[in-house]
């Protein structure tokens, strides 16, 4: 494959989410059955006042303008600010007891798309404190515990280097297990939680700070304000059909795999997660997150498809962008797969989308970091990799003969 050049874009570390009402999301990404294998999101629940995500946007190459008054209601997304690129996800949660004798409620947010209603299925005391911590989205193959960061100690305790507190108030230890190394959707953990009266005023939200009292509501209802953090990077490919190409053929893509390799070294399909916060005053209160691999056998390397469209999506000559995110710890080079058919443009009355002439055509590049991104040898959390790339035929000479191999996918 011809290598030409690609770009990169540097991402803001910080993502919000209110649980207002919901707006939507970027359409290229495909919905992945993992999210909802394994969570009944049509069971009964509590009823919540309203959930939406909101995150600090990618920042690409050039500084988008965006402005919090574009959604046209009263509550205003915070400078620097969107709508979490996630789309509508189930969101893992933990409430805490303030009282360390009693055990965590754990669970998680997700909405009724038929009613259009956010639920939990929690079954949380009203009008009570707890300490608030979770991540999004939350996938059922992921394993979730949490334990108290600084536990207090007794007045019958004979130590008394760590004062008595309430329990998770100094912050907490998040573990997940078995997360996908490459997953569609931005992986984030809470870094602020708060109560708020209404669908418009939280109640002191802040990055930091993770107490949250239940039933807080004018109207009763709990409305729940999120602050979140990346814990992926994140790659962005934006493909496009050649122009002389595109008069003689239309390309459908159906999936897009990536996989990444630390070193010599390809990674698993799946990683371990630990996650040290802790209770600040505002600053960030991430003090660690170390990613450690699960079975590192064979079996359990390779490619991940992050999109699919088993139909075909149909590619032009303008640029689509299709987004995935990756776990960024050491990660120096990827392997992108293409998988996508070949139409003529034969348009017939049994024939709409012409004939088609090659089906499940692959294409494979390699992109090393320290190559295509100067000064850039390893990627990292909360930092979106752009890469442009054309679908074009392996001649251009020999457009009479466009079929005679598979069209090409460069980098360019």
């Amino acid at each position: 494959m011809k290598l030409i050049k690609t770009i990169i874009s540097k991402v803001s570390l910080i993502s919000f989410i209110s649980l207002v009402s919901f707006v939507s999301f970027v359409s290229s990404c495909s919905k992945s059955d993992d999210l909802d294998g394994g969570l009944d999101l049509n069971a009964p629940g509590v009823a919540l006042g309203g959930v939406s995500g909101y995150s600090t946007y990618f920042e690409e190459n050039i500084q988008p303008t965006r402005s919090g008054d574009a959604l046209t209601r009263a509550w205003a997304i915070p400078s620097g600010y969107e709508a979490y690129e996630g789309g509508v996800q189930p969101i893992a949660i933990a409430f805490a007891e303030t009282n360390m004798d009693k055990s965590k409620l754990m669970g998680h947010f997700y909405k009724r798309e038929d009613k259009d209603l956010w639920l939990t299925n929690v079954e949380f005391e009203a009008s009570h404190d707890y300490y608030l911590y979770g991540f999004i989205p939350n996938l059922p193959v992921i394993k979730y515990s949490i334990t108290d960061r600084n536990p207090g100690l007794d007045d019958d305790s004979d130590d008394k280097t760590v004062p008595e507190h309430d329990g998770y108030s100094h912050g907490a230890i998040m573990s997940l297990e078995d997360v996908p190394t490459v997953m569609p959707n931005d992986l984030c953990v809470v870094i602020g939680a708060k109560h708020g009266t209404d669908k418009e005023h939280d109640s002191g939200l802040r990055r930091g700070d993770f107490s949250f009292r239940t039933s807080q509501g004018t109207d009763g209802k709990d409305y729940v304000f999120l602050l979140f953090d990346h814990l992926y990077a994140s790659l962005k490919v934006r493909m496009k059909v050649h122009e002389d190409y595109a008069e003689l053929r239309t390309i459908k893509l159906k999936s897009l795999q990536l996989g990444t390799i630390a070193g010599n070294d390809t990674t698993t399909k799946s990683t371990n997660v630990i996650i040290r916060l802790q209770s600040t005053d505002g600053s960030d209160p991430i003090e660690s997150i170390s990613f450690t691999p699960t079975d590192g056998s064979s079996v359990n390397k390779g490619d991940m498809e992050f999109w699919s469209d088993p139909a075909g999506h149909t590619l032009t000559t303008a640029y689509q962008s299709f987004i995935g995110h990756f776990m960024p710890t050491g990660i120096t080079k990827f392997t992108l797969t293409s998988i996508y058919d070949v139409y003529d443009n034969n348009v017939t009355p049994e024939h709409p989308e012409g004939n088609l002439i090659r089906k499940d055509c692959k294409a494979t590049n390699s992109v090393l970091l320290s190559d295509l991104f100067t000064g850039q040898t390893y990627t990292e959390r909360g930092k979106r990799y752009i890469i442009d790339m054309t679908i074009q035929p392996t001649f251009l000479h020999m457009l009479s003969e466009p079929d005679l191999n598979d069209p090409e996918v460069i980098i360019n």
